[in-house]
C-alpha cells in the first residue's frame, strides 16, 4: 500500500463500500458470477479480504481498494 493515511481514508469513507451487485458496473470486465466465485475464494487471494466485507446477507466491496487489488498494490 502506499501509504497507510491514504488506507484509512479508503476504508472509513462509506461512499467507497458499494454493494456486490455494484461492482461489475464500475469494473465491467467482470460478471456478476465471476465476482461472487472471486470473493467466495478471497482467502485464497493474498489481499482481497481486506477490500470485502459482509453485514448480515448483504456482502460489501470498497473500490478503491479493490481497484488496487486488481494492480497489484494492496498487501495483505
Amino acid at each position: 500500500m502506499t501509504d497507510l493515511k491514504q488506507f484509512d481514508l479508503h476504508v472509513t469513507n462509506l461512499n467507497n463500500w458499494q454493494p456486490m451487485t455494484k461492482v461489475s458496473e464500475v469494473f465491467p470486465q467482470f460478471t456478476q458470477t465471476q465476482l461472487k466465485r472471486l470473493f467466495w475464494q478471497r482467502e485464497q487471494h493474498k489481499g482481497l479480504s481486506t477490500c470485502y466485507k459482509q453485514v448480515d446477507k448483504r456482502r460489501y466491496v470498497c473500490l478503491p481498494l479493490f481497484g488496487l487489488w486488481l494492480a497489484g498494490k494492496l498487501a495483505e
